[in-house]
């Protein structure tokens, strides 16, 4: 199932955006905002997509790495399908389950981390989900080294199954890029290791 493209999520909290200087020489942006957006969207239903949880990243700048954070509370974890779209509108599926085959108890994503060089698979891991996790088999992050990430971020969840809700908190992107893009970011009016607060985008 492909994500959905929807609104942005109610009750937004500004984004910050924070570049440092990493190890040999790239450079690691990091976006966050806060959310409290129900899932799915609308009461009374238990089952459906959540509002898009929605990041505007600021700058050009060509990614060479991207890690994704999220963060929210559902009494069950193995209903719930993640997936992240870039401004170029490429997804990724970062954890979902089959019914048949990998039933799983458990609640929530507590400040998960997607990495494709964790040591860890999602699909090895149990909620609550806390710390870093390879997304599901056959899904990779890398899919979007090499594209510009200024724009719109998607962080889509939907709710596969009836009689539970939750709440989402937080999305976060961690993009590496290469030294290069430090007089970019410059000229952009971004200076290294500021926050910049950002308006939440009309409905």
């Amino acid at each position: 199932m492909s994500a959905r493209t929807g609104g942005a999520g109610l009750l937004v909290a500004a984004v910050a955006g924070l570049c440092v200087s990493a190890a040999q020489a790239d450079i690691v942006c990091t976006y966050s905002r806060q959310f409290d957006s129900r899932i799915p969207a609308s009461a009374p239903a238990t089952r459906g997509w959540m509002d898009d949880a929605i990041i505007d990243v600021p700058s050009h700048l060509t990614i060479t790495d991207l890690d994704v954070s999220v963060d929210l509370r559902h009494s069950k974890a193995f209903d719930l399908q993640l997936y992240v779209t870039s401004p170029s509108g490429s997804t990724v599926l970062l954890n979902m389950y089959d019914p048949f085959t990998s039933y799983i108890e458990g609640a929530d994503y507590q400040g998960t981390t997607f990495d494709d060089e964790a040591d860890t698979p999602i699909e090895d891991a149990s909620p609550p989900f806390a710390g870093r996790y390879r997304p599901l088999d056959g899904s990779l992050l890398s899919t979007f080294d090499g594209q510009d990430a200024f724009g719109p971020w998607r962080l889509g969840v939907y709710d596969a199954f009836y009689a539970n809700t939750g709440r989402f908190n937080e999305f976060t992107l961690i993009i590496t890029v290469p030294e290069p893009a430090t007089a970019a970011l410059l000229l952009l009016g971004l200076p290294l290791a500021a926050r910049y607060p950002r308006r939440s985008r009309p409905r």
